[in-house]
């Protein structure tokens, strides 16, 4: 009798062990849902909120993902690049390289298309200062990346001039080398003839190395009008992140209120990627912690965006 019960307690211990462990994974994933569905609609409502479509140039969101961390708050990353022909299809995520060698530059990853009903479905309001601010950005961008262009052209056009006149030279030397040998064994007759071709090599060649100083000029200007585009670039580049990280302030201000799941205690965190400085070869990311208290108290017209940005913590890592 004892060897049945010891059996059957066996058995049932684990079984309710198992069960218990089961209810509370469900609890937890039910516990986290709601919030996991309100992170989808701010995902939404981001990506929507800072793409113009009435405006020529369009700044999106190139990818946002969110995800939360218990104790902390909700973390978006966000990822943004120019996606538009007239801004010449590259993404911010390139440095200028130096002079002479200038290699192609990468294109720019495609950005999802933008949910049509949900536009419709929120009426997001897009704050027009700000859009014309980004637009503004996006079209001394594209002036940036023309010049940056055609420099690179004419890089291209003052190498092949440097190699033609390396060649010429180099044949040049070979004929003079070959004529000297020839007037030490001429005749006197011959040794005329010769001194005078050796005369007309000269002048080519002393030709040749004035063409080679004018080219080696007009590549150290073109060198130093890179550099002048490149800060101008840094300074777009700037601009743009600078007004995106407005418009996702405005957004949370507007929408942050509809994370009602966040405990009140807890952080809304926005990563944008490579949106900081350049620092070994890369770009920083740029992060905004605000406290959904702040947010809220933006929400209710308590605060301005502009103060709900001041009382963030921000930081490039």
């Amino acid at each position: 009798m004892n060897k049945y019960k010891v059996l059957s307690s066996s058995i049932v211990l684990p079984c309710m062990l198992m069960s218990t462990a089961l209810l509370a994974a469900e609890q937890g994933t039910e516990q986290y849902s709601g919030l996991h569905k309100q992170l989808s609609i701010m995902s939404d409502i981001i990506k929507s909120s800072v793409t113009d479509k009435s405006a020529n140039q369009l700044s999106k969101i190139n990818s946002i993902e969110s995800t939360y961390l218990r104790g902390q708050g909700v973390v978006f990353t966000i990822s943004s690049a120019a996606n538009n022909s007239q801004w010449g299809n590259y993404s911010f995520n390139f440095s200028m390289p130096e002079m002479p060698t200038l290699p192609e530059m990468p294109a720019a990853p495609i950005a999802p298309e933008v949910n049509q009903n949900f536009h419709e479905k929120f009426d997001i309001d897009i704050n027009q200062t700000v859009s014309h601010a980004m637009e503004s950005a996006a079209v001394g961008y594209e002036r940036i990346v023309e010049i940056f262009e055609h420099n690179r052209d004419k890089t291209r056009e003052l190498r092949e001039e440097q190699r033609e006149l390396a060649y010429n030279l180099r044949d040049v030397e070979r004929e003079k080398r070959d004529l000297n040998y020839q007037l030490a064994r001429a005749s006197d007759e011959r040794k005329a003839e010769i001194i005078k071709d050796l005369k007309s090599l000269e002048k080519q060649e002393s030709k040749l190395n004035e063409d080679k100083v004018k080219i080696t000029d007009k590549a150290n200007d073109l060198a130093k009008k890179q550099k002048a585009e490149q800060s101008k670039r840094i300074e777009h580049r700037a601009q743009y992140y600078q007004q995106l990280t407005v418009k996702l302030t405005e957004t949370l201000c507007l929408y942050g209120n509809g994370l009602k799941e966040l405990p009140k205690q807890e952080h809304v965190s926005v990563i944008l990627k490579s949106a900081g400085e350049q620092s070994s070869g890369r770009y920083k990311d740029s992060i905004l912690v605000f406290t959904k208290e702040d947010i809220a108290s933006c929400s209710a017209d308590k605060i301005s965006a502009a103060k709900l940005m001041d009382k963030s913590q921000a930081y490039q890592f």
